[in-house]
């Protein structure tokens, strides 16, 4: 391993250097340089192949190289000493409940499910909620009614599968609870894209009809952007670090209240959530993304119809037509998730696509 404060500080540099394509000083900020959330996975990564015990947390909290070879310097455990004291991944984990301890709560929610007609069926994001679609689907829907699929241990305690074929299964049965036969309208935003895409391959897979599958800024099955390599504690732990620099809040239990409060406000929390849960629901993001990282997608014999941010537009990652027969792609100017699912040209171009199939 390196030790060299020198060696440390020449290996960041080139690693930001490569993966930023600018110049590094060793008193540069990574943020400041233009590095984001999901790009310290790259860095981590890469840092590791070099022989550097990088985390997380370590780039969040040392944002220069030079400030990064002095933490590396130190011995790990003095370096925890002064890290935010959240309980690690371990001990909230532990604190959910198996399939022998708990029976199954329910995870089909009523989003609209007044109208007339096929319904429509939305499904969570990575941070596992649904409930905030309520007051976006009526862009869309028509006079269907409207059901949301929210991910296991939202507002319990039981632990979330680690399978997205075991998860999207398990949705699959709550579904046909409210519509057992074809064919079915789903509509998949963001990780939710996916989870939609393996519970429609099952479908036609069973010989039923699936006449819409909409993905919503989801990039295909088997690309990436996190490293596959990372374990539940390691996804854990980014995800506390990710929302310590987005929010601004250096102490997640000092500051909760503030930081529960801007997650609702983009949709990441529903309201109302115990502030107890607030780690808990990190730890099932982390399984949840878990998940959608160890999934191996398998071909689907039907038609996607893909609303893409116009900055993915011209990245190979980002074709469906790698695993679907068939695509329709709508290209928009969004700044992601959220605001293209609340921009009208977006809902005008899915209501016209659900509509042309009988209700």
């Amino acid at each position: 391993m390196a030790q060299d404060r020198a060696d440390i500080v020449q290996i960041i540099s080139e690693i930001w250097e490569e993966l930023l394509d600018v110049d590094v000083e060793e008193d540069d900020d990574f943020f400041d340089l233009g590095g984001y959330s999901l790009l310290i996975v790259n860095v981590v990564t890469e840092a590791r192949k070099r022989g550097l015990e990088l985390s997380s947390n370590d780039l969040y909290t040392h944002k220069t190289p030079a400030a990064l070879a002095a933490a590396l310097g130190t011995p790990a455990g003095a370096r925890e000493q002064v890290a935010p004291a959240d309980p690690d991944f371990s001990t909230v984990w532990e604190t959910g409940l198996g399939p022998l301890e708990t029976e199954p709560t329910p995870t089909l929610v009523p989003l609209a499910p007044e109208g007339t007609g096929t319904p429509v069926f939305t499904f969570h994001w990575g941070t596992g909620n649904v409930r905030f679609m309520a007051g976006l689907v009526d862009s869309f829907r028509g006079e269907r009614p409207a059901y949301g699929l929210e991910m296991v241990g939202m507002w319990g305690r039981e632990r979330p599968a680690l399978s997205l074929v075991e998860i999207a299964t398990r949705y699959l049965r709550e579904i046909r609870t409210v519509q057992p036969e074809g064919p079915y309208l789903f509509v998949g935003p963001c990780a939710g894209g996916r989870i939609a895409y393996e519970i429609a391959r099952q479908l036609r897979d069973q010989g039923q009809e699936v006449a819409v599958l909409a993905v919503v800024n989801t990039m295909p099955p088997g690309s990436t952007e996190l490293d596959p390599a990372w374990g539940l504690r390691e996804l854990y732990d980014f995800r506390l670090a990710s929302l310590r620099e987005r929010f601004g809040v250096p102490d997640l239990l000092t500051d909760q209240e503030r930081l529960m409060r801007g997650m609702v406000e983009i949709a990441w929390l529903d309201e109302h959530v115990d502030p107890a849960d607030l780690h808990w629901r990190q730890a099932v993001w982390a399984a949840g993304i878990f998940a959608q990282e160890h999934y191996e997608p398998r071909p689907y014999d039907g038609e996607v119809t893909v609303f893409q941010l116009a900055e993915h537009a011209d990245r190979p990652a980002a074709d469906w037509g790698r695993v679907a027969a068939a695509t329709e792609t709508h290209t928009h100017e969004s700044a992601g998730t959220l605001p293209l699912l609340r921009d009208p040209e977006f809902a005008r171009a899915l209501a016209k696509k659900l509509a042309s199939h009988p209700a």
